[in-house]
Parts: structure tokens; C-alpha cells; sequence
């Protein structure tokens, strides 16, 4: 196998920003401003945005559905709990709940379980003891006080207090559970940082089998679709699939309870779904909503607008990279009173960098990075979400890497995405020679070998290399060879400081060079104000009775990106461990 994380997870990419700001005014109903306009000379100034009325202009996708009427609701299913989506957070909801007595069904718009990428991180758990892993709460104080750090402390630590102190009992019951229907667990390596500070060991754990080992990619489907089978053979549950919630049902004049959920199945009928204890939403992101994407995370829109997709909409969609899912649970949450989380934008999930070798399977390539102009932009030594968040701020977003022959034996082997620790999976690394062959096979596809957006050339000189590569200033990038290579041979980096333990000079042909564009597009992660408790809550931030919300779209996690500092952290946090939490709660209603 010859796929890495990075090498597979780019896609076809965005190469031009938009102003938001139109595609706002364009998403907006037409519903008049009230607030004063700051012009007197205005046309009409009811359609002016101001200060004082922006807030009060309504999108389309706030403004709820007509109801259906109690004739054409073709029947009424009761149960204690509805969850709304068979995604991974759902239908661990689900199980964790079943398991404890809770009568509870799940709908869902997609045809089958649905889940995407494989890995879950996780703090202590029985795996990491067996590799003898030192990596507990308290050990990952500092990761953790870094990440947050990074997102300038805006999430809400307290569901990541929760998080962090569950997650070794929710992970290895996860694991006795994927076990128990054939599946196996795998650590995925760590990251190293040679300054220590994006520094995180072994913590992503992944599900596989003899037919599919590549858990880290494509084990999250298999452990949704073991959910749902110990979900319906072993509790007996209900999944009811093709069927699209439409919108909430709220007591007393939606004031009161959530009570209830009207769905619309494949044949056009009308289903009510009565809850007798809790509504739980786990629909997952609204990547396919360009006005909720406009509105709640502008700078991924602006960004990968291009990219994204509309129209119909695939609920069966894995690994996508031109848009998820079109937000239905956080539109049907915003009807019924629900706030908006307060972290503004909803960060998106993005990954990429500077295309080249991979000292990490999530690391930007840490060797020259130049952009358009020839010079270079940042310290090389980064991850590939910091890295490709510098990509998008270059000059036509446009990056350069540049490396030698002789980089291949900087180590002895190369981890490749799907690795694990012990090489249980089956999947090894790479040795140089055969980096250096799947170096040559991307040249010769004139890209990297499954086609990642990412241009890669050779060359037996400097001078040939640098002519090959497209849109460059080739006389700037010559000199900036020139001097970075005096920095490898003096071990001092005089510009960005990069550590001297990773600084190599480009010196021995033939020589690589790649040209990347742009960055990949995952999922936004975030939505519906929710309390550490999954309860979904009103603007004041008291919970709405009944109401829940889990997995993606759980508000106020995530903050400024999704930096995968924590690889897994999504599938692992909100997707596993708060969800697990959550069904043992509602079995206690």
C-alpha cells in the first residue's frame, strides 16, 4: 500500500476567494429591515444591511415549513427516545442507550449506517496500556491546554472535561463491542514535532477487518454498521432509513417540551415520530447549505465556495469533499428556539499544506516551502491543517516544496497513512527506495499517485527542476535554494528558525519538486448551542425540554479550525464519547 493521510485526503480543490458578504445578501429573504438606514439618499432603505437591522433580516433557512396537516400524516410511531440520524454519534446514542433499557428508534434519511474516515481519539485507554502508552488526563494536560490554546479558548471546556475523563471507559466499550461483530482495534502512530509542541503519542484508535485493514480511512463505516447490527439483533431496535426529518414539534406554542418529529419517507408519506422522554439530533454538518455555509462559516465559504456542491443531496455520502450534509437538524432545531453556538465562524475542517515527503502522516512537509514568488512563507514544521491554512492566505493559493534524492534516507523507514503501532493492521512503511518509487510515479502521472491536486516534477539540476515549475519566479527561487541550503549547512535557519534536526540541504540529484493549490475540504464542525449534557439550548442558555443534539453538529466544541492536533478528536469527542454519555443519560430519564 502506498497511501499516506495527506497524499489521500486531497482533493479536487478551491483556487478563488468570494466575498461573502454578496452570497449573504443574495441568501436573505426579502423580509425589510427595521433598524434606521445610514443613508438618506438610499433607494430604499429598508433594504440597506446596517447595524441595527442586520440581526432582524431573516434567511431562507430560518423561516420554518408550513406544518403538515394531521390528515396527511400517514401514521404515528411512540417511542421514549427518537434519534434522528444512523450516523456514527446516533447510533452510538442508540446502543449506549438500548443497552441500559431505553426504548428508543432511530430514522434516518440515508439508506444505511453512515460514517466516514475511521479514527477516534481516545485518553488511556486498554490498548495504549498494552503498548505501555504514559498518556492519561493528567499526562495530556499540555496538548490539551495547547489545542485550546488555539482555538483562543472559545470552546466549551466543560463537554471536553467530560470528554477527556470518559473516554478511556467509552473507547474500550466501544472496543469489547466492535470486537464482539469481528471487527479489531488498531493505534495509529503519534506525531512527533521536533520542538515538542504539536507533540501527541498514539491516541487515534481504528476498527478493521481481514477484507477492509485500512481502518484509519474507511473503519468508521464499518463500526457504524456494527452499531446498528447490535442496535436491532442484539436490543431489538428500529432504524427506519430514506426517511427525512422535516421539522420538530414543540409544546404550548413552541414554548414547552419538544415533543415530537414529523418525517417525510421515500414514498412522500408523512411520518410522526412521538417521543415520549427525548429528541436527539445527529443529522451532521450543513457543508451542502451555501447559505448557512455564507452565514455561520464565511471564511470556509469564501474559501471552497467553488468546491462545494449543491442541489441533491447524496445522504449516503462517506468520504466527500464537495460538501456533506445540508444541515436539517440544525434548521430544525433554530425553528423550535434553539440558539446558535457561540463561537463564530463554525470552524471547518480542512487539511493539506505544502505537498512533499512526510516526516508525520499529518505533517505539512517539512522541508522548503516556497509560494509564487519564489520565497518562503512560514516555518515548514507544522501539521497539514496549520499548513494548509497557510496555503489559502499565499498568493493565488499556491505552494511550492522542494526537496533532494538524499531526503529519502533522513530515515531509516516512512509511516505511511494506515499504519499502526505494532504493524497489527498488516500495513508497513515504506522504505527510501521505496519512497523514491512512488516519488518517480508521481512525476509520471504528473501528480501524486491518486491524484491529489499536488503537480510533482524532477530533474537532474537545480536549474531544470526550477524551470519546470509552473508560475514560479524562477530567479527568486533559485536565490531562496541557494540561501536555504546554506541554513542545512550551517544548522541555523535565519528566517523562520525551523529546527536544525530536520533542516537538509538540497544538494544530491536528482531533485522533486511538487506545486500545490489550494487546500481539502472535509466537514464545518459545529451548530446548535449545547450544554455539556447535549441539551440543546435557547439564546438565555436554558436547555429546551426534550431536545438534544450529538455528534458534528454539537455547537461550541471547535474553535478558529479543526486543527488535528488531537487526530480523531471528532470521531472520538463528540461522535464517540459524548454521544456514549448521552444515551446513558437518557436511559436515566
Amino acid at each position: 500500500m502506498e497511501l499516506n493521510r495527506r497524499d489521500f485526503l486531497k482533493g479536487a480543490l478551491a483556487t478563488s476567494a468570494l466575498a461573502a458578504s454578496g452570497a449573504a445578501l443574495a441568501g436573505c429573504a426579502s423580509a425589510q429591515g427595521a433598524g434606521s438606514a445610514s443613508s438618506s439618499d438610499a433607494k430604499d432603505q429598508g433594504e440597506l444591511l446596517t447595524a441595527d437591522n442586520y440581526q432582524e433580516r431573516k434567511w431562507s433557512f430560518e423561516i420554518p415549513p408550513e406544518p403538515v396537516a394531521d390528515d396527511d400524516i400517514a401514521e404515528t410511531i411512540t417511542h421514549d427516545i427518537v434519534i434522528v440520524g444512523a450516523g456514527m454519534a446516533g447510533l452510538c446514542t442508540a446502543v449506549s442507550a438500548a443497552e441500559k433499557g431505553a426504548d428508543v428508534v432511530v430514522f434516518s434519511a440515508s439508506t444505511k449506517p453512515i460514517s466516514r474516515g475511521g479514527s477516534n481519539h481516545a485518553i488511556g485507554s486498554k490498548i495504549q496500556k498494552e503498548f505501555g502508552i504514559d498518556y492519561t488526563p493528567e499526562t495530556a494536560a499540555h496538548v490539551v491546554k495547547m489545542e485550546q490554546t488555539a482555538g483562543s479558548y472559545f470552546m466549551d471546556k466543560k463537554k471536553w472535561e467530560r470528554w477527556i475523563n470518559h473516554s478511556a471507559e467509552s473507547i474500550d466499550w466501544t472496543i469489547d463491542h466492535m470486537e464482539a461483530r469481528g471487527l479489531h482495534c488498531c493505534l495509529e502512530p503519534g506525531y512527533t514535532d521536533p520542538t515538542g509542541v504539536l507533540t501527541v503519542p498514539p491516541a487515534s484508535h481504528n476498527f478493521w477487518n481481514e477484507d477492509q485493514p485500512f481502518g484509519a480511512l474507511f473503519g468508521a463505516p464499518l463500526e457504524a454498521q456494527a452499531y446498528a447490527d447490535i442496535f436491532t439483533e442484539d436490543f431489538g431496535g428500529e432504524i427506519h432509513y430514506q426517511t427525512v426529518g422535516q421539522y420538530l414539534i414543540r409544546d404550548d406554542n413552541n414554548t414547552g417540551r419538544v415533543s415530537a418529529v414529523v418525517a417525510q419517507r421515500e414514498d412522500g408519506t408523512y411520518v410522526k415520530y412521538v417521543a415520549n422522554k427525548a429528541v436527539v439530533l445527529a443529522t451532521g454538518d450543513f457543508s451542502k447549505n451555501p447559505d448557512m455555509m455564507a452565514k455561520y462559516s464565511p471564511w470556509a465559504w469564501e474559501n471552497f465556495r467553488d468546491t462545494l456542491t449543491v442541489g441533491d443531496v447524496d445522504y449516503d455520502v462517506e468520504l466527500g469533499y464537495s460538501g456533506l450534509m445540508p444541515g436539517d437538524g440544525h434548521k430544525m432545531g433554530l425553528w423550535v428556539g434553539a440558539a446558535w453556538q457561540k463561537t463564530f465562524p463554525v470552524p471547518p475542517m480542512i487539511n493539506g499544506g505544502c505537498a512533499g515527503p512526510s516526516h508525520d502522516v499529518i505533517s505539512n512537509f517539512w522541508g522548503l516551502n516556497m509560494d509564487i514568488h519564489g520565497e518562503r512563507y512560514q516555518n515548514e514544521n507544522t501539521n497539514f491543517s496549520y499548513g494548509a491554512i497557510s496555503v489559502l492566505q499565499l498568493p493565488e493559493k499556491t505552494a511550492f516544496g522542494v526537496w533532494d534524492t538524499a531526503y529519502a534516507y533522513t530515515r531509516d523507514s516512512w509511516e505511511q497513512f494506515g499504519c499502526s503501532v505494532g504493524y497489527t493492521n498488516g500495513i508497513m512503511p515504506l522504505s527510501p527506495e521505496e519512497l523514491i518509487a512512488k516519488w518517480d510515479k508521481s512525476v509520471e502521472e504528473g501528480s501524486n499517485s491518486i491524484g491529489n491536486g499536488s503537480t510533482y516534477y524532477k530533474a537532474d539540476t537545480i536549474e531544470e527542476l526550477v524551470e519546470q515549475m509552473e508560475g514560479i519566479d524562477k530567479e527568486q527561487a533559485l536565490k531562496t535554494i541557494e540561501r536555504y541550503n546554506q541554513y542545512a549547512e550551517n544548522h541555523l535557519d535565519e528566517e523562520y528558525f525551523v529546527d536544525p534536526s530536520i533542516l537538509y540541504p538540497i544538494s544530491t540529484p536528482p531533485f522533486y519538486a511538487t506545486k500545490t493549490v489550494g487546500a481539502t475540504f472535509l466537514t464545518v464542525c459545529g451548530g446548535l448551542r449545547t450544554n455539556e449534557k447535549m441539551q440543546v439550548c435557547a439564546a438565555d442558555d436554558t436547555p429546551i425540554e426534550g431536545l438534544y443534539c450529538t455528534g458534528i453538529m454539537t455547537g461550541d466544541f471547535y474553535a478558529n479550525t479543526y486543527n488535528f492536533v488531537m487526530p480523531g478528536q471528532n470521531l472520538g469527542a463528540v461522535c464517540g464519547t459524548l454521544s456514549y454519555l448521552l444515551g446513558r443519560d437518557l436511559a436515566q430519564l
